[in-house]
């Protein structure tokens, strides 16, 4: 099958969950003897990370994506001719859409997140309605026009229909894959702390892009109610624009000295960072698709504490329901501290490791094919 893969960045040219999954997919269906080709917007887009900011900075990149990358998109559609025209983002994959409906392609278009709302969801485009009502109308139409939609949670499947209109029948529910060798490391919480200069004390750990629907506030705020005999550090690792409200915040509650803020830590030292903790905390306040950083940590060993939103919701409601929380500090602050104490019958670190391992891609990826060759039944 020749695959025409369209989106917003591998996850060698940029962070994130949807980048990770762009690229895995890639490689497995690569690995399974398909021919795969991708076109991404780094090619026009330089930025790293895609942070343009002001008027200006946004206008430029749209214009390279609408003038330059969107006409690439579409002759590669005609050039290649491929079985099927998938896409992962909607800007960057209208016009690939567009030309594969002229052509009579097989469509199939990965949904991640509403594109519109994310943006809001920033706190810094609410200014710009029009500019928010154009990324809707481009959303709908391209996944309206697709053969199958393959969303990663029955939250965003249901998403698809209730804000843009998809048919329920052409929505495949799908987890994503990952690989979850590399982070089976054989070294203990104390060994990979010391290993990365952090100090022996009870470790929790969030990986997330500082920005305000990651909801990094309420973990700070349920960290400041739990006592530090049971949470000494918390690390939060990534970068954005909340970083300084969040280390004032810290300083307001009186947990600075508890806190660290290491920035982005680069993706050959995510396992042993989540292998150093002794649990994850994934706050997310809306518009979590599935949330990858969840599932790697538990590839590690590492249990999550998490809010009941989106995708989280299926990932840990099959491993341990009681670290599913409402996204308040206070509900946060005690599943911390019954995950802390040992709470009986919880999931240990091999449970959570082993659980993690049925999301390999090599068990993922083959439910993805059939989708994207027409020839699955429907989730």
């Amino acid at each position: 099958m020749k695959v025409l893969m369209v989106g917003l960045a591998t996850f060698e040219e940029m962070a994130g969950g949807s980048a990770r999954y762009l690229s895995g997919l890639r490689d497995a269906l690569t690995a399974a003897g398909h021919e795969v080709h991708v076109r991404t917007a780094s090619s026009v887009v330089g930025s790293p990370g895609y942070v343009e900011a002001g008027f200006w900075g946004q206008t430029r990149r749209a214009l390279a994506r609408f003038l330059i990358h969107a006409p690439r998109c579409a002759w590669a559609v005609v050039r290649l001719r491929p079985d099927v025209v998938n896409s992962h983002y909607s800007l960057d994959g209208a016009a690939a859409v567009a030309i594969a409906r002229v052509l009579r392609r097989r469509v199939v278009v990965n949904f991640q997140g509403p594109w519109a709302r994310e943006a809001l969801s920033t706190g810094r485009r609410g200014r710009w309605p029009l500019s928010t009502w154009l990324r809707h109308a481009l959303e709908g139409w391209v996944y309206r026009r697709a053969a199958a939609c393959i969303v990663l949670s029955r939250g965003f499947g249901e998403m698809l229909v209730t804000d843009y209109g998809v048919r329920p029948e052409r929505i495949r529910v799908i987890p994503p894959g990952f690989d979850p060798g590399c982070y089976r490391l054989d070294v203990t919480p104390s060994e990979a702390r010391r290993r990365l200069g952090l100090p022996d004390v009870p470790t929790a750990l969030s990986v997330r892009r500082l920005v305000p629907r990651m909801g990094l506030d309420l973990a700070i705020r349920a960290v400041a109610q739990v006592p530090p005999d049971l949470v000494a550090r918390y690390v939060i690792a990534g970068t954005g624009p909340e970083r300084q409200p969040l280390e004032e915040l810290a300083a307001e509650l009186g947990v600075a000295d508890r806190l660290s803020f290491p920035g982005r830590v680069p993706d050959a030292d995510l396992p042993l960072l989540y292998k150093a903790a002794d649990l994850s905390i994934v706050p997310t306040r809306e518009l979590e698709g599935f949330g990858y950083v969840a599932l790697e940590s538990l590839a590690a060993g590492t249990p999550v504490i998490a809010t009941r939103t989106g995708g989280l919701v299926d990932l840990l409601e099959g491993l341990e329901p009681r670290w599913l929380t409402a996204a308040e500090p206070e509900a946060l602050a005690e599943a911390i501290r019954g995950l802390a104490q040992g709470r009986s019958g919880a999931p240990d670190r091999e449970a959570c490791s082993a659980y993690a391992r049925q999301f390999d891609w090599r068990h993922i990826a083959p439910r993805v094919t059939a989708v994207l060759a027409g020839k699955e039944e429907r989730s």
